[in-house]
C-alpha cells in the first residue's frame, strides 16, 4: 500500500489517455493552485504530441518518469480518454517498471479510461489505487471551496480523505447537489461561468441486502473492452464490485442507454457477477431527469434483477457520486467495503494507505 500523503510532498500530474493539457491552461493552473495552496508541490509531466506513435511514447515516458522518481509522493492523472490501452502492451513486458513500482508505492488517482492503469497496477504489482478526481474539470472548476455543497469541495474533502487519513473512510458521504452538465470552462478555457447544480435525488436500491466484498471496477465501457486483456482481468469473487457511465459523444447527453444495456450484459458474460457480494452504480451523467433516471435504472434491474440473475441476490446501490458525475467519491480499490440496505449504509471499511 502507498503511504498517506503528507504535506509538503510532490504531486505529479500525468496524462496517460487524453491530451488536452495545453487546450485548458487555466482549468490546470486551477487545478494546481488547489494543490499548492493545500501545501503540495506539484509536477506537470506532459509533452505535446505530434502523432500517433509519438503519443504513444510521449506517454509511457512520462509515466515512467513520474513512477520512478524518488521526490513523487501521488500521481494524479489530468482526465480520462478512449486511448489508455494503447500503453498496455508496453506496461505489461516491462518488469524493470513492475519492480519499481513495487519498491516505491505511490498513490495514484484517476477515473474513466484511467480504469486500465488502476487494473494494470492491481495485476502485476497488487498495488492499491483510487478511482477519483481529475484536473479536468473536477479539481480545475471554478467553485469555490468554501461552500461545503460546492462539487470541488465535495471532490476535494472525499480526495484527501481517502489518501491523506490512515483511518477507514467509514460511511461514505452523499453530496446534497450535483452539475448536471460539463462545466463551461472546460469548453471556453477563459469562461468564468460556474456550473449550475441540481438537487440530488440520492441513492436509490435496486435491490435491497446486505454484503461485504473488496472493491473494484470502473467505468462500465471501459471494463467490458479490458476483459479481453486477460493478464489484468480481475478474480471478481466475492468482490462488491462498482460500475459507473461516460458521458455521450456530443458531451450533452448521457452514454446511450442501449450502450448501458450492452456494456452490462457483457459483463454478465463474462461472469463477472456470478459470484459478488454487490453492486454499486453511479449516478449517470444525462439521466437526471426522474424519467431517464428511471430508464437506466430499469435496464439495470431488466439484467440483474429479473431472469436467471434474480437468483443472486446481491445489493445493488444505484445513483452514487461516482465517476461521470459532479460531484464524485474517491474510492479506494481493493479494500473492505459493506453494503447494508436495511441502515441506508454503504461504507469502507480499510484504509488504502499506511
Amino acid at each position: 500500500m502507498p503511504k498517506a500523503l503528507e504535506p509538503g510532498q510532490t504531486i505529479a500530474w500525468i496524462s496517460p489517455s487524453l491530451r488536452m493539457n495545453h487546450q485548458v491552461p487555466n482549468v490546470m493552473k486551477r487545478a494546481t493552485a488547489l494543490l499548492t495552496n493545500k501545501g503540495y508541490k506539484v509536477r506537470e509531466f506532459y509533452t505535446v504530441d505530434t502523432g500517433i506513435q509519438d503519443g504513444i511514447a510521449n506517454r509511457l515516458s512520462e509515466l515512467r518518469a513520474a513512477f520512478t522518481d524518488p521526490t513523487i509522493s501521488a500521481i494524479f492523472c489530468t482526465i480520462g480518454g478512449p486511448a489508455f490501452t494503447e500503453l498496455l502492451p508496453a506496461l505489461l513486458a516491462d518488469t524493470a517498471l513492475h519492480e519499481a513500482i513495487r519498491a516505491d508505492p505511490k498513490i495514484v488517482v484517476g477515473y474513466s479510461d484511467i480504469t486500465g492503469l488502476h487494473w494494470f497496477l492491481h495485476a502485476v504489482t497488487g498495488l492499491r489505487t483510487f478511482y477519483g478526481p481529475g484536473a479536468i474539470p473536477e479539481l480545475g472548476e471554478l467553485a469555490s471551496l468554501e461552500d461545503e455543497d460546492s462539487p470541488i469541495a465535495f471532490c476535494t474533502r472525499n480526495l484527501f480523505r481517502a489518501i491523506a487519513d490512515r483511518s477507514p473512510i467509514g460511511d461514505v458521504e452523499r453530496s446534497r447537489f450535483f452539475a448536471p452538465t460539463i462545466p463551461p470552462s472546460i469548453f471556453d478555457d477563459n469562461s468564468k461561468e460556474p456550473n449550475k447544480l441540481l438537487p440530488s435525488a440520492g441513492w436509490i436500491w435496486l435491490r435491497p441486502g446486505k454484503g461485504e466484498g473488496r472493491l473494484f471496477g470502473g467505468c462500465l465501457t471501459v471494463m467490458a473492452r479490458l476483459a479481453g486483456v486477460r493478464a489484468i482481468v480481475p478474480d471478481w469473487r466475492g468482490r462488491i464490485v462498482f460500475i459507473e457511465t461516460a458521458i455521450g459523444d456530443d458531451n450533452v447527453s448521457g452514454n446511450p442507454i442501449d450502450r448501458v444495456q450492452a456494456g452490462i450484459a457483457d459483463l454478465i458474460a463474462q461472469g463477472v457477477f456470478d459470484d459478488v457480494a454487490g453492486l454499486v452504480v453511479g449516478r449517470p451523467f444525462g439521466y437526471h431527469a426522474p424519467e431517464r433516471r428511471e430508464a437506466y435504472a430499469n435496464v439495470i434491474k431488466g439484467l440483474l434483477c429479473e431472469g436467471p440473475m434474480a437468483e443472486k441476490k446481491f445489493p445493488i446501490l444505484y445513483n452514487v457520486d461516482i465517476g461521470h458525475s459532479s460531484p464524485i467519491l474517491t474510492l479506494p480499490y481493493d479494500t473492505l467495503a459493506r453494503l447494508d440496505s436495511d441502515k441506508d449504509q454503504f461504507a469502507i471499511l480499510e484504509s488504502a494507505v499506511v
